[in-house]
Formats: structure tokens, C-alpha cells, sequence
């Protein structure tokens, strides 16, 4: 954690920071000197120089120190005044920062800490505090920015166990002026929101300030954490004993602590804080220095060599550390090119176009907030926060990008691609409106719909189907509305009347139920999407397109779990169908489930801009009258009702347990009940500790025995193609795997490499051969940005007969699906044999890739169960996590059971504010600059322009 946000609880807490930290013993003179006052407030109040405790104390009581006699809070009903302190910002250095700093002794490198944080909190001013004030025209409390704040800064340099851990907490007091001269509290939403950007402001300003003065610099997370080149990570590990009991809580836990939900490591480094101890100072560096020594690890000689690169390099302004000259500096240096060909060399467009393509992969709209942390990522160090927000300024001016205020944040993003890719889906859908041909006439399929049960909504759905001449069309079909069976229904009809039903699903798995349940030839959309690439991109020959027109003449195409398709995967979909005039072309979905991973949900919009859509909403899978009440409430955002249904159903456990818990009550069942219940967990890191639980009660009970198989499993990291481009997220140890044959570096389609080191100065990834050479591979040039690859990192994992297993890759050659599960039958020596779901009997050796593509299997994340019904369900959920914890989430998890469906949380009446605050609905490029409404079907202009290669078509809505 970069910058961590807390609230300080009392004044007197407040004033710790100043009084004590690790071998600084109170009134230490050199401590007091690393106190400062800082913020336009303050200066206004008159506070500089180094922090005196006793107006700490009154500033963070409310008291403001201008002789006004002015007290900031309120009185409540018994005569007491009501304040809160203030918030608490950390900016933590990197470990090899603090080594080169506190071991090595370079002064340079406080200097530079100082800077960055001083920069930062600068920043944070300008753009993120806010008080509240009432609007006068509406008469509501609004947010209003511009304030002045009054900050406290100290810098420490120990952790909790005494390693060295440079870091400065930033104490922002609850009281900041406004234009108007008036003193009022501080509005902390902002802070929490932009705290990632934060964070990166700080690393980027502080990896700029380390070069300029010396230093190399790597990246080592994609999330744009930093190491000074030359520090090896066994070194940074030896002294990083605080992250290793940190990070040990959060997986005891079973929790995702990463930039996406960073309060859970905050809350882990509570649950494992310990007091801070006084040791003397100059013993404490002796002990680091001896400890370096034994590393092999000489920090003063890499200091010595960092002073003699960086005399000279750095500016006027930079040697005498004034952030206002810093900040006009880097305003001068970053003015907004002119032209196109000024902006491509231009490191802050490259950085922002860079963060544009990684987020909008994943997101038709997006926060600025996002984007601009997200291009300082980049390459840590390459660009300041101003020059990013100038490119990104420049590029919404010249329409790369849109501002889309629908966003809840109020400042999303979208592109000129998403729109043009949104509004061709929509045209092309349109094109086929009353164009096709019908599969059977309305009267006869009504005739023949009187044999067999079918619901209401079933009925409609066959009839629209088989009956409509729109060549497009929708099933809005809830969760347990029989879906499956009326798509039976579908295929009969259709082969009767001598067509053939095609299916396509998100997923091998997916398909092979459709196939099987429904009775319907189907593969991937992906696969499908694949193979038929050239006629989706105009490369069909006149030939070859009389051939596909004749195949796919009397062909009705089903798309399955239609929510979880991209926009991209829609466009792509009904270019081919109009290319091939396919006769129908059938989504089928539930808009409330969960949305697809890549941007967009061409689904639900569709079916807003007029798509002709039949809808099945009589519920029929859940048995239990409460249950089915509960999951109708959670349809329609009545949280309340919904969790008054499952009743005792909802557990609360000590947030250090959600795993055990969860565990606990799945083991408690017997063999039978095991079978009929399946277990969720919202992260993977979640389920990982579930399934650890499991494994060793079931080990205990003597199911899982024998011997022991210790390998490794590969597990994505799960980088959009942006990401994949840029060498520097790849770490030695990572794996790649090729999905296509690239000549230049020697891989055929499957082969995975492994990452035997990274060249950061050529950007270049070093990739072990297999005749033991090593290949080096750019990979921005060569499969990564075009997703010709993926990259896993490696985690133990063991296999013992009884286990259970699921594998996460499919091998056709072997026969096995991604998803489907298995059983350890026997471990002998370095082979494992399994038995699969189909009866057959499997052996691997330790050679074999796909030993390393499987992972243990008793609980599944949310995401991954959507499609499946069981009859009983326990279901975790952590009331406050930001992105996880949605009403969407919660109607996918109590709607896979048909009997029972048990939710455990951490804190249920937290949980039921986020659920009925948290919808989980992302928004459309379209929605999102208000050129569709969110709600109801709007009128779509016929005037269309084809859009260069891609024939995107233009819209007016």
C-alpha cells in the first residue's frame, strides 16, 4: 500500500504521531525537525516550521488558531460539541527506496521522499479536498472544492517490527477555508475515491525525483509500483517482515487486498498492529547495516554509484525542493502538443492513449480518476500528474474522448471507438427489422405450443423465435424461468420445419450443458467469433460468400447467457450474420446476472433501443415459497424484504473467519447434502481459503489421504492486452502461453515459456527456451497487444487421492473441458490419475501442462457459477467491498438454489446499506453522454455513415 486513508480517532491519537514513533523518543529535537505544517490553511493561520504539539491538539479539537475563537462541530442533544479530527494519509516508500535511504545512508533520498509527498499533498489540495455547503438554488448540501487545508506532516522510518520503512503520515485536520474566508469541515468522500491516484501521484513524482539524482528505475507490479534497479526482491523481502504479517492476515482471511479493494490490507494491518517500541537509533541502522551485510546486499556502494550518475541532472528548482517552482516546472515542460505527429512522441499521450486501451477493454465508461492513475502506471516516473491531465484534456477535445457524466462518480470517460461500436451494434439490429424470413408461421406455431406445459412466458418466447421477421431478436429470461426447456421446444419446432438450431456460450462448459440439456450442436462465441473473423472484417471473397450464405441459409443461431457478451462480441456477431443473412439470430439472457468481463452490455441495450424481446419472468426453480419470495425481492432492489425472507439464512461471523465459516458449515453436512450444495465465494482469493478449510478438515476425517503430488498450478493474471504489452509487468518465474504459432521468437500455438528475466532499458521480456536458450520477446510488437498470449504466475499446489479438482483450461486433445471437475483417485510417484465427471479414467505425469492448468474445486467464485443450479447453496459476501458486493452478486448467489440458500457476511446490517446502495449496473458509452436513457427504448435515427475499415456505423439518438 502506497497511500493508505484512515481516520484519526481522537486528537490526542493525533498528536502520537508527533510525540512517539519507534526509537524517537518524545521532544526528540531531530524528530521535531521532521515535522512540518504544510497546506494554504495553515499558511493563512499562520502555522510553519515544525508542528507544536499543543495547537495540534486544539486544531484537530475544531479550534481555529486565528484569536477568532472559532470551534468547528456540532452540539449534540446533551450539550456536547461533536468533532471529528481529521484524516490520516500515509505515503509509504518503496522497501528499496527505504533501504538506499535508511541503510545506505543517502540523504538525497529523504529529500526526494519529502518532495514527492510535499508534491502530492499540494495535489490532494488543488484536487480532491472539498467541504459541503448549501446550494442556493436547490437548497441541498452540496460538494463544493477550491478549499484551503490545514495539514500536519511527519516523517518516520521504521515499521511496526523495525525494518526500515520510510514513510510520512500527512494529518489533514477537519477544518478548511473557503473562498468566501469562512472555516468549515472537511468532505473526506473524495479522498477515499481518488485515493489510487493519490498514491500514483506520489510514486510517479517520486520515481522522476529518483532518477534525476541517480537511480534506476523498475517496475514491479502492474499497478505501477516501483524498485530502484540493483536492489534484488530476496533483499527486499529479508527486510519487509510487516508486509509478510500483513499479507499472511489478509490470506488467513481470504480477502483480495489489491488497488480494487484496498481498505481490506488497511484492516489487516489493524487486526496484526503492535505497539511501537523505543530502541536506540544508532543500534537499530547498525543492526540493518550487518543484516544487509549478510545479504550480501552493500547499500552505500549502489548509493556511491547513484551519486556519481546523477550530478548535474537535476534542475535549479528541483535542487532547492520548492514544490511551487516544481509545479510551474512541470506545467512548462508538459505544454499540449500542436498535431498529431507531436502527441506520438509526447510520453504523456502515449501514457494516456496507453491507459485509455487498457481501460476501455474492460469498461465502456470509466472514471478520469481511473484513467489518469492508470497512465501514470504506465511506466512509473515517465510522466507527471499535470502533463497527464493535459493529455487527457487535448484528447477530449479532439474527440478521442467523451466526457459521460452519467457516471454515478460524475466524472466519466468513454471513447469515440465505444460509441461508434455501440451505435453500429444498434444499426445493424435495426437493419434486420422485418427483413427476414420467418421460421414458421405464428398460426402453426400456437397450434403446436398446446402440447406439452409450458409457462406464459415460455410460450411468447418460441412464438416470437419462430414467428418474427425481424432477423434479430431477445429473451429476457430471470434466473430459473425455464430458459433451457423452451429453447428444447425451439429446436423441435425449428428441425420440423427443416432448420437446424446453432448454440453459442460464453464458455466450453456452457456449451456442452446447452448441448446436452437443450439438445443443440454448440461451441464458444469466442471460437465462432474466431473462425468467422475474416467475413466480420470484409475479407470474404465473393465465393466463399455464396457458400456461407448457403450453409447458414436455414440456420436459427442462439446466443446462451447473451448478458455476458462484449459489445465488441455483438458488433462482431451481427456483422457475420449480415453478411451470411442469417435467417434469426436469438440473445438470450438475464440482464440482472452478472455482465460480461470486456466492456459494454450489448444485451440490455439492445433491448433499449427496440430490439423485439420476449420476456420470461415466472420463477420456477426454487422450491421453497421463502426463498423464491427472497430472490423476487432481490429483482426488484428491495434488499430489505429480501434478507427479511432468508431470515436465519443470514449469518454473521468475525470478519478474520468469513472462510471458516463459510467451511464449517458445508463440512457439517453429510455426504449426501455435500453433494446437493454448492459453495460461493465473490473473489478467488475467498474461495482459495475456503477450499484450504475444506482440504484439511476432509484430510483429517481420512478423505483425502495418501500420498502427496506437490507441483505448481498457473493462475492468470488476468492482464488486459494493454497490459500484456508492456514488458515491464512481467516477473522471472511468470509463464507464458502463446495461442497462436509466432516464428520470430520460435513458439507454436500452446507453448508456454517461462520469464527468466526482464530487460527494462530495451523492454524486452527474457523468455526460457526449450533447448535451455534464452528468446527475447518485445512483447508490444509480438502477440501481447493483440492477445496473442497469456501470462500466469506460479502457486504450490498439492494433490492427494480424494481431492476434488476443477480444471481452468480446456485440452481437447485429453478430452477436458475448463470448469468441469474431477477426482484424485491416486497419486503414485509424479503421476496423478483422476476420475472425470463422464466415468473415464485420466493419468498425468509431472511433464504433462495441464497438471499445472487445475486447481481445488469445492467452492467456486460467483462468477463462475452463474449458469448452474443446485439445491442448496451457502454463499459468502463482504458487506463493504467496493466492486464484489453488489445487488447483482446477490441475486446470482441465492438464485442458483432451489431449496435453501444460506448468505455469511461479516456484518449483515452493513451488508444490506451496500446491497441496496450498490446496484453492480455498468453503463453504456451511449447512456453514459446521455444519448440513450438508462430506462426505456428510444428513437434511433436512420442515418448511418460507415466508420473507415471497420464499417462502424453513426448514429443521431
Amino acid at each position: 500500500m502506497v497511500v493508505s486513508v484512515g481516520a484519526v480517532a481522537s486528537p490526542s491519537q493525533g498528536v502520537s504521531y508527533y510525540e512517539r514513533d519507534g526509537y524517537y523518543a518524545k521532544d526528540d529535537p531531530e524528530h521535531r525537525s521532521l515535522s512540518a505544517w504544510t497546506g494554504k490553511g495553515a499558511a493563512e493561520l499562520g502555522l510553519d516550521g515544525a508542528v507544536d504539539p499543543d495547537v495540534f491538539r486544539a486544531v484537530l479539537e475544531g479550534e481555529v488558531p486565528d484569536g477568532s475563537g472559532k470551534r468547528l462541530g456540532r452540539m449534540d442533544k446533551s450539550g456536547n460539541r461533536l468533532h471529528r479530527p481529521g484524516r490520516d494519509l500515509t505515503f509509504s516508500a518503496p522497501k528499496s527506496v527505504s533501504l538506499m535511504a535508511l541503510v545506505g545512508g543517502d540523504k538525497r533520498v529523504l529529500k526526494a521522499h519529502d518532495r514527492a509527498v510535499a508534491h502530492s499533498l499540494a495535489w490532494v489540495e488543488g484536487h480532491v479536498v472539498q467541504t459541503r455547503l448549501r446550494d442556493k438554488a436547490s437548497g441541498k448540501m452540496v460538494r463544493a472544492g477550491n478549499q484551503k487545508m490545514v495539514a500536519a506532516t511527519f516523517r518516520h522510518d521504521t515499521s511496526r517490527n523495525l525494518d526500515p520503512q520510510l514513510h510520512t503520515h500527512a494529518v489533514l485536520a477537519n477544518m478548511v477555508q473557503g473562498q468566501d474566508g469562512k472555516w468549515r469541515t472537511m468532505a473526506n468522500e473524495a479522498l477515499y475515491r481518488k485515493q489510487k491516484l493519490i498514491g500514483m501521484v506520489y510514486r510517479s513524482e517520486l520515481a522522476r525525483s529518483l532518477a534525476r539524482i541517480g537511480y534506476g528505475i523498475e517496475k514491479s507490479h502492474a499497478d505501477g509500483r516501483f524498485e530502484i534497479a540493483g536492489v534484488a526482491r530476496s533483499v527486499v523481502e529479508a527486510f519487509s517482515t510487516r508486509r509478510a504479517e500483513i499479507e499472511a492476515a489478509v490470506q488467513a482471511r481470504g480477502t483480495e487486498a489489491t488497488a480494487a479493494n484496498p481498505r481490506l490490507a488497511e484492516r489487516a494491518a489493524l487486526m496484526t498492529r503492535a505497539h511501537k517500541r523505543d530502541v536506540d537509533k544508532a543500534a537499530l541502522r547498525e543492526s540493518w547495516r550487518e543484516q544487509a551485510a549478510g545479504l550480501g546486499f552493500d547499500a552505500r556502494a549502489q548509493v556511491a554509484e547513484a551519486i556519481a550518475r546523477g550530478k548535474d541532472r537535476s534542475s535549479p528548482a528541483e535542487r532547492q525542493g520548492d514544490v511551487a517552482q516544481r509545479l510551474a516546472a512541470a506545467s512548462r515542460d508538459t505544454a499540449v502538443p500542436v498535431n498529431a505527429t507531436e502527441r506520438a512522441k509526447n510520453p504523456a499521450f502515449e501514457a494516456v492513449q496507453w491507459a485509455v486501451h487498457h481501460l476501455a477493454e474492460r469498461d465502456a465508461v470509466f472514471r478520469r480518476t481511473d484513467l489518469l492513475a492508470a497512465a501514470l502506471a504506465w511506466r512509473p516516473g515517465a510522466v507527471s500528474i499535470q502533463a497527464a491531465e493535459k493529455a487527457v484534456s487535448e484528447l477530449t477535445t479532439t474527440g478521442t474522448l467523451h466526457a459521460a457524466p452519467a457516471l454515478e462518480s460524475g466524472d466519466g470517460m468513454t471513447t469515440d471507438k465505444a460509441l461508434a461500436d455501440e451505435r453500429e451494434t444498434i444499426v445493424r439490429m435495426r437493419e434486420g427489422q422485418g427483413r427476414g424470413r420467418r421460421v414458421m408461421r405464428g398460426w402453426m406455431v400456437s397450434a403446436r405450443l398446446h402440447r406439452g406445459p409450458l409457462t406464459e412466458g415460455q410460450r411468447e418466447a418460441v412464438k416470437l423465435i419462430l414467428g418474427t421477421k425481424d432477423r434479430v431478436v431477445g429473451v429476457q429470461g430471470y434466473a430459473g424461468t425455464g430458459k433451457t426447456a423452451m429453447l428444447r421446444r425451439v429446436r423441435a419446432l425449428a428441425s420440423k420445419s427443416g432448420h437446424r438450431m446453432m448454440g453459442l456460450a460464453p464458455s466450453a462448459s456452457a456449451a456442452r450443458t446447452l448441448a446436452a440439456e437443450a439438445g443443440i450442436e454448440t461451441e464458444t462465441l469466442q471460437r465462432f467469433l474466431a473462425r468467422n473473423a475474416g467475413v466480420a472484417q470484409g475479407r470474404l471473397t465473393k465465393k466463399g460468400e455464396r457458400e456461407m450464405r448457403g450453409a447458414f441459409a436455414r440456420t436459427v443461431l442462439v446466443v446462451d447467457e447473451g448478458s455476458l457478451a462484449s459489445t465488441v462480441q455483438a458488433r462482431d456477431l451481427l456483422r457475420i450474420a449480415g453478411v451470411l443473412r442469417i435467417p434469426r439470430v436469438v440473445l438470450v439472457g438475464d440482464s440482472k446476472q452478472l455482465d460480461a468481463v470486456d466492456a459494454g452490455k450489448p444485451f440490455e441495450q439492445l433491448q433499449q433501443a427496440g430490439m423485439k424481446t420476449a420476456r420470461m419472468d415466472q420463477i420456477m426453480r426454487q422450491r421453497d415459497p421463502e426463498l423464491k419470495a427472497a430472490v423476487e425481492a432481490s429483482l426488484a432492489g428491495d434488499i430489505a424484504s429480501a434478507f427479511a425472507k432468508l431470515g436465519a439464512n443470514v449469518a454473521e461471523v468475525k470478519p478474520d473467519n468469513m472462510a471458516g465459516a463459510v467451511a464449517a458449515r458445508w463440512l457439517k453436512l453429510s455426504d449426501v447434502e455435500r453433494e446437493r450444495t454448492g459453495v460461493m465465494a465473490p473473489s478467488h482469493e475467498l474461495r482459495q481459503a475456503i477450499n484450504g478449510h475444506i482440504r484439511e478438515r476432509l484430510a483429517r476425517e481420512g478423505r483425502i489421504h495418501g500420498a502427496s503430488y506437490v507441483g505448481e498450478r498457473l493462475v492468470s493474471r488476468g492482464y488486459t492486452n494493454a497490459e500484456k504489452a508492456l514488458s515491464g509487468n512481467y516477473a522471472p518465474g511468470d509463464t507464458v502461453a502463446f495461442h497462436r504459432p509466432y516464428k520470430r521468437i520460435g513458439v507454436g500455438k500452446g507453448d508456454e515459456r517461462q520469464v527468466v528475466g526482464v530487460d527494462h532499458k530495451r523492454r524486452e521480456v527474457l523468455l526460457g527456451g526449450g533447448d535451455g536458450e534464452t528468446v527475447r520477446w518485445k512483447p508490444g510488437e509480438i502477440a501481447g497487444r493483440r492477445g496473442g498470449s497469456e501470462v500466469y504466475k506460479a502457486e504450490a499446489i498439492e494433490l492427494r487421492t480424494g481431492d476434488r479438482i476443477r480444471w481452468t483450461r480446456n485440452d481437447k486433445a485429453l478430452g477436458l473441458v475448463n470448469s468441469r471437475t474431477a477426482e484424485v483417485v491416486e497419486v503414485k510417484g509424479d503421476r496423478v490419475s483422476f476420475r472425470l465427471e463422464d466415468g473415464r479414467r485420466l493419468s498425468l505425469g509431472a511433464g504433462d501442462p495441464q497438471l499445472r492448468h487445475l486447481d481445488h474445486a469445492w467452492a467456486s467464485t460467483v462468477h463462475a457459477f452463474q449458469g448452474r443450479t443446485v439445491d442448496n447453496v451457502i454463499a459468502a459476501m463482504e458487506a463493504k467491498h467496493p466492486h464484489l458486493t453488489t445487488q447483482k452478486s446477490f441475486y446470482v448467489e441465492i438464485s442458483r438454489a432451489r431449496d435453501r440458500a444460506e448468505l455469511v457476511t461479516d456484518d449483515a446490517t452493513a451488508l444490506q446499506e451496500q446491497l441496496e446502495a450498490v446496484t453492480g449496473e455498468r453503463i453504456s458509452a451511449l447512456v453514459g453522454i446521455g444519448a440513450m436513457s438508462r430506462d426505456a427504448p428510444v428513437g434511433v435515427a436512420e442515418r448511418t455513415r460507415e466508420l473507415g475499415k471497420a464499417a462502424a456505423m453513426d448514429l443521431r439518438l
